[in-house]
Order: C-alpha cells, then sequence, then structure tokens
C-alpha cells in the first residue's frame, strides 16, 4: 500500500476522529469522516440564543501540550481564543451547604474550612504511608489510605464527579490519576514523588481557553480545512471485512450508501462496536461502563444572584447530599456567554452518584437544580433562561479493573490488522486527551501504510 492508493474510513466525526482525521490528511492519506449528526464536533456542542451560550458538552479546554498549541496556531484559532478570567482560578466546594474557597497556597490552606485540624495533621502522615503492591485499586481506597477520608470527601470525590461523573469507589486510580499511582509506585510516597519531580526544560504554556463562537469552533475549524472528506447524517449500519478491504454500509436520508476502505478506525462510543462489526464478536466491550448525565443552564439577572460568582464554578460532595454535582460560573469564566446585566450558570445532574436523575424530564430537573442554586448561591426567584441536554452514555467509567477492555481493544486490533479502535474510552475523558490520542493513532497508521 502507498500513501496515493490507502483509504482510511473514519467511524464518527468528534474530536478522537477530527484529529486522527487531520492529522492523517496532513500526511497526504485519503481519509473519509462517517458523522451521523448533521455537524461534527460528537460530545462538543454549543447552543446559542439570544445572548446566550451554553455549552452542552465540555465547557472548557485546558491546554498544556504543545501539540495542541499548534493545532490552534495551524487553524488559525489562536487569536480567537478566549483565555479564562484570574478568577477562574477560585474554585469553590461546598461544606456545611456553604460555598468554601478550594486552598490554593499554604497560608489559605491552613486557614481553610474544608478540613478539620485533625484532617491537616493526618496530611503529615503521607510520606510514612505504605505502598500498595495492587495493581490497581479505587481512587477511594488510594486517596484515603494515602491522605485520610476528608480530602477524599472534600476534595477528591466532588473532583471525580466534576471531570467523570463518576464515582471515586469504583474509578481505578491508576487510569484515572496515573501520575500519583505512578508517583507512589516509583517513590512510595506522593510528597517525595512531587519534590523529585522534574522541573528542569521549558514547558508549553498553561492555559484554559475556549473561543469566540464557543467550544464548537473548534472541531467546526478541522472540519472546515479537511472539506469534503467529512460526511454528515451518516448513520452507520454495518462494517464487514472482505479479504483485505473493509466495507462500510450506511443510510444517508433513507438511501444506503456503501464505502470501501484499506483501514477503518472506530471512534463511536464502545456499546455500539458489536452492533456495527457483527461478524467480529466484539462483545467483550459491550459492558464498557457510561455515565449518563443531564445538562441544565439556568439564566439570572445579576440582581437575582446573591453570590458574587467570583470563580470558577462550585463542586458539591457526595457527602453534602445534593442531587447537583456541580455548576460552572459560566458568565465569569469567558465573555459572550450572557447577555449584558446577566449570569449563566451550568449544572450537572446523574452521573455515576445519581445515574437515574439524568434522565428525567427538563421541567423537573430544572426544579431540583434552581431549589438547589437558590439554597447554595441566593438565587431568588426563577430562572429568566433555561437549556437542557441530556447524555445517555457520555463518559466512559474508567473502573478498577479497567485493564480487561484495554488488552479486549489490543487483542481485537491484533484479530484484524487494518481495524483500530480509539475514543474517550482509550487514552484519556479530556477534549486535549482525545486530541492527543487521535494524533499518537494517526502515527500508527502512517507507520504502518509507509511499511506495507
Amino acid at each position: 500500500m502507498t500513501n496515493k492508493n490507502t483509504t482510511v474510513g473514519i467511524l464518527g466525526g468528534g474530536i478522537s476522529g477530527l484529529s486522527l482525521a487531520y492529522k492523517l490528511s496532513s500526511k497526504n492519506i485519503s481519509v473519509t469522516v462517517y458523522e451521523r449528526e448533521k455537524q461534527v464536533g460528537g460530545a462538543i456542542k454549543t447552543f446559542r440564543e439570544n445572548g446566550w451560550m451554553v455549552e452542552e458538552g465540555p465547557n472548557t479546554l485546558m491546554v498544556k501540550s504543545q501539540k495542541v498549541w499548534d493545532l490552534l496556531e495551524d487553524l488559525d484559532l489562536k487569536g480567537k481564543s478566549i483565555e479564562a478570567g484570574k478568577t477562574a482560578k477560585k474554585r469553590f466546594i461546598i461544606k456545611n451547604g456553604l460555598p468554601t474557597p478550594l486552598p490554593i497556597s499554604l497560608s489559605s490552606f491552613l486557614k481553610t474550612e474544608l478540613l478539620s485540624i485533625k484532617g491537616k495533621l493526618r496530611l503529615l502522615k503521607e510520606p510514612f504511608a505504605q505502598a500498595s503492591h495492587k495493581e490497581d485499586e479505587s481512587i477511594a481506597q488510594f486517596i484515603t489510605r494515602r491522605l485520610g477520608h476528608e480530602p477524599l470527601d472534600y476534595a477528591i470525590n466532588p473532583f471525580v464527579s466534576g471531570i467523570y461523573a463518576g464515582d471515586p469507589k469504583n474509578l481505578s486510580i491508576k487510569h484515572t490519576f496515573e501520575p500519583l499511582w505512578t508517583m507512589e509506585q516509583q517513590h512510595g510516597s506522593l510528597l517525595k514523588g512531587l519534590l523529585k519531580k522534574d522541573r528542569n526544560g521549558q514547558k508549553p504554556k498553561r492555559a484554559l481557553i475556549s473561543f469566540e463562537q464557543g467550544l464548537q469552533q473548534l472541531p467546526l475549524a478541522m472540519a472546515d480545512r479537511l472539506g469534503t472528506a467529512i460526511k454528515t447524517g451518516i448513520e452507520i449500519q454495518s462494517v464487514q471485512k472482505s479479504d483485505y478491504r473493509w466495507t462500510v454500509t450506511a443510510q444517508n436520508e433513507k438511501k444506503s450508501v456503501t464505502a470501501q476502505h484499506n483501514i477503518i478506525v472506530s471512534t463511536l462510543p464502545a456499546h455500539s462496536l458489536g452492533r456495527i462489526f457483527k461478524d467480529l464478536q466484539l462483545d467483550s466491550l459491550s459492558d464498557l461502563p457510561y455515565a449518563p448525565l443531564s445538562v441544565v443552564a439556568l439564566g439570572f439577572s445579576v440582581d437575582q444572584i446573591d453570590h458574587p460568582l467570583d470563580g470558577f464554578g462550585m463542586l458539591i460532595p457526595e457527602v453534602e447530599q445534593y442531587k447537583t454535582l456541580g455548576t460552572l460560573f459560566s458568565s465569569s469564566l469567558f465573555a459572550g456567554r450572557a447577555p449584558e446585566g446577566h449570569a449563566l450558570l451550568t449544572s450537572f445532574i446523574g452521573g455515576a452518584r445519581n445515574p437515574e436523575l439524568a434522565s428525567k424530564n427538563p421541567t423537573e430537573l430544572e426544579s431540583i437544580v434552581l431549589k438547589e442554586l437558590q439554597e447554595l448561591l441566593g438565587i431568588s426567584g426563577k430562572p429568566v433562561f433555561s437549556h437542557h441536554h441530556f447524555w445517555p452514555a457520555t463518559i466512559p467509567q474508567y473502573t478498577v479493573g479497567y485493564d480487561k477492555y484495554l488488552s479486549a481493544i489490543d487483542k481485537i486490533e491484533k484479530q484484524h490488522p487494518g481495524l483500530f479502535l480509539n475514543g474517550n474510552f482509550r487514552g484519556g475523558v479530556s477534549v486535549p486527551d482525545c486530541i492527543t490520542s487521535g494524533f499518537s493513532m494517526a502515527q500508527s497508521i502512517t507507520k504502518q501504510i509507509e511499511q506495507s
């Protein structure tokens, strides 16, 4: 095979598929991206109405990799990016029903009410805690063993809900917070690992950003560059292998579409693979867990809100027994998210903590969130704007023993040359993770093509 006669079919036009396609295309490899929706972006969706701008999926892009900076430069998006305001560094955790700032300095740590004196003193024992020799353990087990119960309840638990919509009792420390797990493995202590961490060398700038037209501006810019390689409104029915080629059968507005490719990459959710690749028996991935989540965005006049909203947002620990997982102060983060004199709050409900709540109707969810926001932020009256989006299976849960899924994926790829599996279930769930994972897979595929 050569670059000129090798075609790569990519299932899914989310950020994973687009990043892969973008990098392959830059190597003059022919790609076709099949996306079910009318627009690309996958979970990255931006809704706009009458001066309100709501992110239905990820709300921010934390850029700390030169590869991502280079991508934004190449897409002419650096000048259209918006860096989060200085208040974004301030984050609140709910403690006893009150938004309490998360300490960001030694002096604020010593004064914080998030941990008791006993809890703070317990942290001093961390270097002497015995290292685990298990192959894997839960985040809750790891943090409790090394730091105690209070940091788990009032830091890690809400943080895990905010990133993964997950439960630290079930999620794997090895696969979610790999740097912490590695520190213990290599140094026997988190403190020792931090002290020995290599601080030499110039690191890329770190910035929390979005874009003038919202986060979906990123996948739309990538799709614009890829041009006719993007096929939207295509529902994949099946993918079958015959000899050295893969046949894609799809539906496009009631019309049947077929195409053949030398290489197929699926970036679709793991639970959909068995239905599409019927002949390959991919049942080992069918039970890979995902968390359901509802996003409830509410807009208010600023004079309805007592809290100054001077931060990134607030996370709500499970022990506080609220139903909302957390709320972003969206209009404090970035300009243009709410009309003049108004504020936008984006709340999350469901997840692994309360999966049954995620699918409730928008009116009921708005009522639940509003009642809790009224109590926590001193809001009076009803919202002047509301928007809801339900994700039935949004974030894969990297549970303890997740290696079995990664091993199954490796096995599938070895058994079926020319088939690759990628997405947020492999390599990390964040937008930057998906971008770098897509780039890495593009490099592997390019190498395979060049050696064929």
